[in-house]
């Protein structure tokens, strides 16, 4: 047992001898011990190696000043040697043995300069017996701690003989070692700036806006790779490069840097030296320092056919529906399909023709499904289901405040929503004629202007018109554009009527009952046979509509598995009680009095309801029993406050 009352010693040297009892350390050890593995070992340089490059030229000045010493060397905070340089006091016969991998650990050789420097924090020298083992008691160790955030992450250290060796090298030591440490912290804030950078780099790219940023000169600073394609220009010569010299256009980012003031998804439609024209949807904010002054602008920009893209995906502008969902094998039904799937492969506009319920819009969405655009939006809008008022400005758009009413942010129109694709016209038939005037000119020249605009967009638009009126007697009688009409029908599909293809009403029906029982939560599994005649011999005026409804109502009061004769009804099948012929007589040669007759708007609302009653609620039905147009039903059932 070391006896420490014979010599006064620092609290760090009685602490050291301390643990080292504790310990039951063999005073015979060696200097160190080496029980590492070659695989260990190279694991062990490489996770310090940020260490070991910090202390590269450190060590070899450090030789320089400690040439009385044996050795200095590089130690990690477990006590393993990472590097050693030999130094002017070494000989051969010093008995000191250093190899990389070494270990100094209190348990097998004691305590040192090394273990105590690492517990304490702070630089230590120990000397001859102030080391536990043996053979240190002809040395001096002195250590000094490299550190991290005030961690210690290594020690340097240097091995002397105690005669050769002054406790005032220690200062030098300390001052090496500080020297590693400011390397050492240095080089993570790098690598940390350089893992951030990378990071937000990396978070730049994935980005589907182009991104930019300038200088307070207009100096291109950054640009990503999604801005360098949207502007078609080289990422890498674009940068260190004035904005003006990069893009073919006027740079609208150096307003911001003349005004101060940015802007958020702001509409910029711009002309480069060519002629063609960039729509743009921009966000430009300034970053200024301190004092008020702009030292940078992000520029943050994507096409207008982008922002409509992601819209229509939003609002569902695309189309639903393929050939592949039509029902029915028919003669005249696979004539119309095969006539739609060859204008499908053409860019030409088609007109849809067929009766109400017909499934003309079905046939629209599988037309496009089936051309080259399948991947583009598909915008439908029924011109018959839009005050008039308001038709202009759903179609093509409006400017901020253009009229009483307008969004202060204006409005993209369905044609520019469309471009690329198609847009679908339904009830074209309905179209106001001076509306008519207005869709001729976008046809022709493939343009549109917003209401209340000036900049004039270029269209890519494939136009699907669809109407259950004979346009061609319409245009007789002057309520419908004979020249749209020819623009609209260069390839014209026409629906038959379900009693021209009865065969497929079976087919037709089990689609409609297993659909319906999906939804119901029912477990009908078929059509009685008397039905089934009944259905058969009814000329069905409101077609596939007509017929989905009638199942629909016959799920909903079918009590067992089997739909039966008495379950098929609908308003079509109500039959007027007929008058006596002499009643009838008798009543044509009385004399009408005043209070017999009934006011026009009492007729004209009873009438509105019964046929209301008859369509079930069905607007476009309603409105041909009393033939007049959509408009016309919406006003009256506004004036009479009647619902369906």
């Amino acid at each position: 047992m070391v006896n420490l009352l014979s010599k006064t010693y620092a609290d760090y040297v009685v602490n050291g001898l301390k643990r080292c009892e504790a310990l039951k350390t063999d005073k015979d050890s060696n200097v160190c011990y080496f029980n590492i593995s070659a695989f260990d070992l190279d694991f062990l340089l490489s996770e310090n190696s940020d260490l070991l490059k910090q202390s590269e030229k450190v060590m070899d000045s450090l030789c320089e000043y400690m040439d009385s010493f044996i050795s200095v060397f590089l130690v990690n905070k477990d006590g393993y040697i990472l590097k050693e340089r030999k130094c002017g006091g070494y000989s051969p016969d010093a008995g000191i043995n250093l190899p990389l991998g070494g270990r100094f650990n209190e348990k097998f050789n004691g305590n040192t300069s090394i273990s105590t420097s690492v517990i304490e924090n702070k630089p230590i020298c120990l000397t001859g017996e102030e080391h536990y083992c043996d053979c240190y008691h002809n040395y001096t160790t002195m250590s000094a701690p490299i550190k991290s955030q005030d961690e210690v992450v290594g020690v340097l250290s240097a091995i002397g003989l105690k005669e050769n060796a002054s406790r005032y090298a220690l200062g030098v030591l300390a001052g090496y070692a500080r020297t590693i440490t400011v390397g050492y912290e240095a080089e993570k804030i790098n690598k940390a700036i350089a893992e951030k950078h990378k990071c937000e780099s990396a978070i730049v790219e994935t980005l589907t806006d182009g991104v930019l940023t300038v200088d307070k000169d207009g100096f291109v600073t950054f640009m990503n790779q999604v801005g360098a394609e949207i502007l078609c220009v080289d990422r890498e010569s674009s940068i260190g490069r004035h904005i003006s010299n990069v893009v073919d256009f006027k740079p609208v980012v150096l307003d911001v840097l003349k005004t101060g003031k940015g802007y958020i998804d702001k509409e910029f439609l711009l002309t480069n030296t060519a002629g063609n024209k960039i729509h743009f949807i921009k966000t430009a904010v300034p970053i200024k320092d301190e004092n008020g002054n702009i030292v940078t602008v992000v520029d943050t920009f994507r096409k207008i056919k982008r922002v409509n893209k992601l819209l229509n995906e939003m609002t569902g502008a695309y189309a639903n529906f393929s050939f592949e969902d039509i029902i029915g094998t028919s003669s005249k039904l696979q004539e119309c399909i095969n006539t739609a799937k060859a204008a499908a492969s053409s860019l030409s506009n088609i007109l849809i023709t067929g009766e109400s319920g017909t499934g003309k819009e079905l046939i629209a969405h599988s037309i496009h499904n089936c051309s080259e655009r399948r991947k583009q939006p598909f915008v439908s809008i029924n011109c018959g289901a839009i005050p008039r008022e308001l038709l202009e400005s759903e179609l093509f758009g409006y400017e901020p405040g253009s009229f009483t009413g307008a969004s202060t942010k204006g409005r993209v129109g369905k044609f520019e929503l469309a471009d690329g694709g198609t847009i679908f016209l339904d009830e074209i038939g309905e179209m106001p004629v001076d509306m008519q005037v207005k869709l001729l000119r976008v046809i022709q020249d493939r343009k549109i202007t917003r209401i209340g605009g000036n900049n004039v967009f270029d269209l890519d638009v494939r136009i699907i018109a669809a109407t259950n009126k004979n346009l061609l007697e319409l245009c007789k009688k002057g309520m419908f554009r004979e020249d749209l009409y020819y623009r609209i029908n260069v390839l014209h599909v026409n629906l038959p009527p379900l009693r021209e293809r009865k065969e497929d009403i079976h087919e037709l029906i089990h689609h409609f009952i297993n659909k319906i029982n999906n939804y119901l939560h029912k477990n009908v599994r078929d059509i009685s046979t008397g039905a089934m005649k009944k259905i058969m011999s009814y000329s069905w005026p409101g077609n596939i509509r007509e017929l989905e409804n009638t199942i629909e109502r016959a799920v909903n009061l079918c009590s067992g598995e089997v739909i039966t004769e008495s379950e098929i009804f609908n308003d079509g099948w109500i039959t007027n009680t007929s008058v006596p012929a002499e009643v009838s007589s008798a009543a044509a040669s009385e004399t009408v009095s005043e209070k017999d007759i009934e006011p026009l708007e009492v007729m004209e609302k009873r009438a509105i309801e019964k046929a209301l009653l008859v369509s079930g609620g069905n607007i476009t039905i309603t409105a041909n029993l009393l033939q007049v147009t959509r408009n016309t039903i919406y006003n009256k059932m506004k004036k009479y406050n009647l619902e369906v």
